[in-house]
């Protein structure tokens, strides 16, 4: 037995690696819609509606159709640094001119002239209490209503360069800063922390809220950990699981598992690294992740995770869907997204698929032989569908894009 159990455990990492290899990621170009293949961030609004900031305009994805705004639908610029969504559905954009809001209808601008600290915009965050925090490259400002208000290191912040914004549900503001590290503000105090409590460097590229109130602090030399009690508890490095040090954004998904997009400047490798708690698991160009900057990552309401990056949008569909999909069962369900047809291969035995809209009307019901079998997809709109293959050995469902 126990020479077995050492082949086991030789494998076992073999079969992780093949079985990596099968996820795929569905990336977007400017050949799909997209304004501009450099994108720098990206947003997801409470209708689950994908928002993307690029070098020629907003980009909006409804998982079907792509539209464009830009300086001629009131944009005050088109080459968005950062965008967001705030509580109140409402889209915010950053550029080197100033920030632009749209609120479904209409776009409106706001600079330096209105009240913002400075032009230069890097990074924007909306908080529970409607407020908008806008970070620059000499301060932050808040925007509560119509009041205005600015923070310099006068005030307390430990650099002027602002780097990430992120606000908890306590009522604190987390802001990330160049050679500053990071900064806690309560509404009155800014409480810093540097690499002598721990972060593993002073420049912050990333924060995420996990569990329990614990914040998750990126780096270019790693992850720290803080706990409810903003005190360390944690690092996280290469060797301990990441793709690479080098953190460029992190998002928690609703299961609990944290995502952190990666790119190496030095030698310019990108990997999704997913940390949950079985353990690490990684992604990267041979699961078709394309090889350059990972800018910014986001989950949406499906648990699809979504990067910005310097060659379109890459989407990893739902990891922990997939592994109770029909491929489990050994049937491969393919394109995905489809367009003129839908694949099923590798039924064992016959049976029926309905293919149905996410509100519950039946699209397409049709029988299955064993083996393969072809869907003409022709007259259905654009949008995400329901498969569900019923067969006797059992269900099987599967989300299906179609173009």
């Amino acid at each position: 037995m126990k020479p077995f159990i050492r082949i086991l455990l030789l494998v076992m990492p073999l079969l992780a690696g093949t079985m990596l290899r099968g996820q795929q990621f569905t990336n977007y170009t400017t050949a799909d819609g997209l304004p501009s293949n450099n994108v720098n961030g990206v947003a997801i609004d409470a209708n689950n509606v994908k928002w993307f900031a690029t070098q020629e305009g907003v980009a909006r994805f409804n998982d079907a159709t792509w539209t464009t705004y830009t300086t001629v639908n009131g944009l005050i610029d088109n080459y968005i640094n950062c965008i967001a969504v705030d509580i109140n559905n409402v889209v915010w954009v950053g550029t080197d001119y100033g920030i632009s809001k749209f609120d479904g209808t209409t776009w409106t601008s706001y600079t330096h002239a209105n009240g913002l600290i400075d032009d230069m915009v890097n990074f924007i965050a909306g908080a529970p209490d409607g407020s908008i925090w806008i970070g620059t490259t000499v301060g932050l400002s808040r925007l509560s209503g119509i009041t205005w208000t600015n923070y310099t290191t006068a005030n307390g912040l430990p650099a002027n360069l602002i780097s990430y914004i992120k606000a908890d549900g306590t009522g604190n503001v987390w802001i990330g800063t160049w050679l500053g590290g990071l900064s806690k503000f309560n509404g009155t105090t800014f409480t810093n922390f540097t690499t002598a409590d721990s972060l593993p460097d002073n420049n912050v590229t990333a924060i995420a809220l996990g569990a329990n109130n614990t914040k998750w602090i990126g780096t270019y030399y790693g992850v720290s950990v803080f706990n409810s009690q903003d005190q360390w508890v944690a690092t996280y490095r290469q060797a301990d699981g990441l793709y690479n040090n080098f953190i460029h954004d992190m998002a928690m998904d609703p299961r609990g598992t944290m995502w952190f997009a990666l790119y190496d400047i030095y030698v310019q490798d990108a990997g999704l690294t997913m940390k949950n708690s079985t353990g690490w698991t990684s992604y990267s160009g041979v699961n078709g992740l394309p090889n350059t900057p990972l800018k910014r990552v986001a989950v949406d309401t499906a648990n699809n995770i979504w990067l910005a990056t310097g060659a379109g949008v890459s989407m990893l569909e739902d990891v922990a869907e997939a592994v109770s999909e029909p491929a489990r069962a050994g049937i491969r369900v393919y394109p995905n997204p489809a367009a003129t047809e839908l694949r099923l291969d590798g039924l064992p035995v016959p049976g029926r698929v309905v293919l149905t809209t996410v509100d519950g009307k039946t699209v397409l019901n049709h029988p299955l032989s064993r083996g393969s079998n072809i869907l003409p997809l022709d007259g259905l709109a654009p949008g995400i569908y329901l498969l569900r293959c019923t067969t006797e050995e059992g269900v099987s469902y599967r989300k299906i894009v179609v173009r």
